[in-house]
């Protein structure tokens, strides 16, 4: 018999409907009242009853929600095939997952970079030798992804030319898959550079706009002091055409509803409203070189009610909603056993707050990979399910226990700890909801001009 499942969640919409998600499926449904209403009563007779002894709509409710995995068999234990499945991705080593600084320079002096003036680039030597070690892995590889950080990665755009084209080259002759991605301040961003980015097959970035053009360029300017908003904005004009981009905006407590309506305006008139996802990032005093931040940086919880607020601002102004809770198996690199951060110096990390801090790594690309170091395992040993408040969690498929890092040494109370899903979940259903419904309605106008347009003799 089918039982309803713990991690399914109803949320009242309009007209006595209701939005069901489930967080284990990442299943999102709008739910009509008559069907809100038998649910109601399987809840009391699952699972309990013979499907035979419901009635026919109930019966074909039953099938709709085991659709969805809003109810699974009676007999599963969904805590254990949760466990299972993070297991099975801890310990994939058919992916491997890199994330490559070539350079921890940077063109900018944001105030709250944790980097300080890192400098220093990945010598050829270092180049040959990642290259050694991916088709080491390679005859049981199915799929290679590799993230471009630094600094500013597009000051080594020679090294990711040659780093990727070798890899591209390796995945044809071992036939695993290539994907990649990159985080840039996106003022190198230029449509040569775009172009070049699109042949080595790096399709999505992330470019951080910490506000309107008056606030960015005082929070991000280059080194040289000069201005950078409107050189990043008509890159991305043409970069959105070409790959999928993020803008990510750092909220900190200086932000205000307006602040976040001046800069939706100015993408809105540069014609990326429909062209780009817009998200928002917590700041957060993650090493001691940021700590001037501190004061200004939201905890979890109060970060949560703002960040709802601001997608609602999203809504308001015409733009989709990117953000989505989706299942996960494990939180991030940290996790993987097969997942490394690699520094221009070939230094290992785990997590993207201690690139280029040596104390912080567990060795170098160069040697041995030692997964009892003391900085491999203080991460990697995290599992959610040793954890009685995750474990009994009805979100835990799409948090998995959040940031290892914050639960390693970070000194913060359980609900810091938690993401920001626990806190803002229901309103956010709300918004992707109406987000949906502002794209369907925007479709079918869109496709009724069409339609008009073709009719015109």
């Amino acid at each position: 018999m089918p039982k309803i499942s713990r991690y399914s969640h109803f949320e009242p919409w309009l007209n006595g409907t209701c939005i069901a998600y489930n967080a284990r499926s990442g299943a999102v449904a709008l739910m009509t009242a008559e069907n809100r209403d038998l649910y109601r009563g399987l809840v009391d007779k699952l699972p309990a009853a013979l499907v035979s002894a419901l009635t026919p709509p109930e019966q074909e409710l039953v099938k709709q929600l085991q659709y969805g995995l809003f109810a699974c068999s009676d007999s599963e234990d969904e805590l254990e095939s949760l466990k299972f499945q993070h297991n099975l991705a801890r310990y994939d080593r058919s992916t491997l997952g890199m994330t490559i600084a070539p350079t921890l320079a940077c063109n900018m002096a944001c105030e709250y970079c944790y980097e300080a003036n890192k400098k220093g680039r990945m010598s050829a030597e270092l180049v040959e030798t990642i290259i050694a070690f991916v088709e080491k892995q390679a005859p049981g590889l199915r799929r290679v992804d590799v993230g471009w950080y630094g600094g500013e990665p597009l000051l080594a755009m020679d090294i990711i030319e040659d780093l990727t084209q070798t890899i591209i080259d390796l995945g044809e002759e071992y036939k695993f898959q290539y994907t990649s991605s990159m985080i840039s301040n996106g003022y190198l961003l230029t449509p040569e550079t775009v172009d070049r980015l699109r042949e080595l097959k790096i399709s999505v970035i992330q470019v951080t706009l910490d506000g309107p053009a008056r606030i960015h360029d005082k929070k991000r300017p280059l080194k040289n002091g000069r201005e950078n908003f409107a050189v990043i904005l008509e890159n991305l004009k043409y970069a959105a055409g070409k790959l999928s981009l993020g803008v990510r905006v750092n909220v900190d407590k200086t932000f205000t509803p307006e602040i976040i309506e001046e800069l939706l305006e100015q993408l809105r008139d540069a014609g990326l409203r429909d062209r780009v996802g817009v998200y928002f990032g917590q700041l957060e005093p993650a090493t001691i070189a940021c700590s001037n931040i501190a004061d200004s940086c939201y905890d979890t919880a109060d970060f949560s009610r703002i960040e709802t607020a601001y997608y609602q601002r999203l809504l308001d102004y015409g733009f989709s909603i990117q953000k989505l809770p989706s299942p996960m198996s494990t939180f991030c690199m940290a996790q993987n056993v097969n997942a490394f951060l690699i520094d221009p110096d070939g230094n290992l990390y785990r997590c993207f707050n201690h690139v280029g801090d040596d104390t912080r790594s567990f060795g170098n690309i160069r040697g041995q990979i030692n997964y009892q170091h003391p900085n491999f395992v203080k991460l990697f040993k995290f599992t959610p399910f040793d954890e009685p408040a995750c474990r009994g969690c009805d979100i835990l498929p799409i948090c998995m226990g959040g940031c290892p890092d914050r639960r390693a040494d970070r000194g913060m109370t359980p609900t810091q700890m938690c993401d920001s899903w626990k806190h803002n979940l229901q309103p956010m259903l709300r918004i992707i909801a109406q987000s949906r419904q502002q794209q369907a309605q925007s479709a079918a106008r869109a496709q009724a001009a069409a339609l008009a347009t073709k009719e015109q003799p």
